[in-house]
This record gives structure tokens, sequence and C-alpha cells, in this order.
């Protein structure tokens, strides 16, 4: 699961800098928030189960919820872009009055390319939205005086409204062939897909092989030539992704989110979860837990 909005928040606006190396090391799907990502510099290819694109400077990535995705670097430079997540219900005023038509279009494709002139409008909105998501961040960070915050929650609502009807209109969609990383094939696709939907099985490379149609020594092979890791290695991923995520949505016992998630013994969950975010599951909630 791609990391959730804090408790209570209907819009986060983010300037993100990333390393060149940076990449999703598994697929994520957000269950309940809508994504747009400007890309200031750099350039990322996007695997989705069906297909692939790669963005640049000035391209925009319109992610819906649910669109399970992974984004790779495309080149070697630093992955710089504004981040803007927001719930249905921020749009709410728009789609009750409109409809889902904008919407549905915009997010349709995620891929959203435009001219010189109109990518430099669309994107000066959002560095608009940006001073306001800081505005934001700081009316929450003294308190959240409820008037002042519907105020700026208001104020931040129509710059996104102009946004959607920005890319609505202008935005020139198409899938752009990517030059740098093939296409999952098919079978591994839909052994990736077994693996998202039944990590807190007791799943076996030999159950993903066999969705695939594969051997499991030609599976493993295959595997890792298109994702880069193992079976295990992004099982692993894919399970730890769940834990982030039920940490910090949940008050399930650390006990119980590992089970559920697929951990037979959760001492086995813990040292995983420390070995890739150099935490333990307790401190990774205590430090990012909001509400």
């Amino acid at each position: 699961m791609a990391a959730p909005l804090p408790k209570g928040k209907p819009v986060q606006v983010k300037h993100r800098l990333l390393d060149k190396d940076f990449e999703m090391t598994a697929m994520e799907a957000a269950s309940e928030h809508y994504t747009f990502l400007f890309i200031l510099r750099g350039d990322r290819t996007t695997i989705t189960p069906t297909y692939s694109y790669t963005l640049h400077a000035g391209d925009i990535n319109a992610i819906a919820p649910l669109l399970y995705y992974r984004t790779i670097p495309a080149s070697d430079e630093p992955y710089e872009s504004i981040q803007i997540k927001f719930t249905p219900e921020f749009v709410e005023p728009l789609t009750r009055k409109l409809g889902f038509r904008i919407m549905d279009k915009v997010f349709e494709n995620p891929a959203k390319h435009f001219t010189e002139e109109d990518s430099a409008k669309a994107f000066s909105l959002a560095f608009i939205m940006e001073v306001m998501g800081n505005e934001y961040e700081e009316v929450l960070a003294n308190g959240a005086d409820p008037e002042k915050r519907a105020y700026i929650e208001f104020k931040l609502q129509n710059v996104l409204f102009s946004i959607l009807f920005f890319i609505y209109e202008f935005s020139k969609d198409g899938i752009r062939a990517n030059p740098y990383k093939s296409e999952l094939s098919k079978p591994i696709v839909d052994a990736v897909f077994y693996m998202e939907n039944n990590y807190m099985s007791s799943i076996t490379i030999e159950d993903a092989a066999a969705v695939a149609g594969y051997s499991s020594a030609y599976f493993s092979r295959l595997f890792k030539s298109q994702l880069g890791t193992t079976f295990s290695e992004y099982l692993t991923t894919i399970r730890l992704k769940h834990v982030q995520h039920d940490l910090l949505t949940t008050d399930k016992s650390i006990t119980d989110i590992s089970i559920d998630n697929g951990f037979a013994y959760p001492g086995n969950m813990t040292d995983s979860f420390k070995r890739r975010l150099g935490m333990t599951p307790y401190e990774y909630r205590k430090q990012r837990r909001t509400g």
C-alpha cells in the first residue's frame, strides 16, 4: 500500500528531492487518495500491471486510487517533484456539481504531457499550492484553529480545482514508449498480482511459478531479471508495505499486524523491518503516526 494521508488530513502537498537512484521496490496502490506528481527535474519510468511509460521534467503523473504502480529512474538526474495528495471527499464539491467526468478524464490516463507554454502555466498552479501547503502545515502545527484551518483548506481546494480544470482542458494524453526498461511480461504480472493479493498467506515460489505457468527454476530467473529482486525479497517488501500501512492507520498490536500480513513469527517481521527501515516497528509508529 502507498503511504496514506495523515489521519484527518484531506490534502497534503510536498516538495520532494530524491536521489537519482531512488526507486520503488514494489508495486503500490493508494486505497483512499489521488496523487499528482509535478516533475520538476529528472526522468521517471512508471510500471503498471498493463503498461509502462516515461515522464520528464514538465510532465505530470496523475495516479488514481487503486492503481498499482512502481516508479524507477530513467536517467542519472536527481528526481525533484511537487507531490499533491487529496481525498475524494476533498473534491466532492466539484463532483457534486459537475459529476465525475472531469475526474474520470484527468485520471483515465496517468501520463500528462503539455506544450512548453501550458506546462509552465500548470506548474505555476502547483507552486502556488506548494506555498499554501506549507502554510497549511504551519496552521496544523500551531493547534489547527478550526476557522483558520477551514480558510486555508478552502484556498487549497480552489487552486486544486483550477489544476484539475487545466489538466482536463490542456493535457496531451498518451503513453510514451519506454526506452529504458521493458514492460513486465504477462506471466510475471499475473504472479505479482497473485503475491499482492495473497501476501497474508504462506505462499511459496512454487505457488507463484504455477500462476505464471513456469517451473520454479525458470520463474525465479525470469522474476529477478524483470523486477530486479528475488521472489522472497519482493514478497517481504510487499508484506512490509502493508505492515507500515497498518502501523500508521490502525491500533492493532505489532504481533497482530505481523501475523495479519503473512509473517509466521513476529520476530522475523521485526528483524526484516529493522533491516529495511533502520528502526523497529514500534519506533516507526511512534515517529510517523499523527492524529
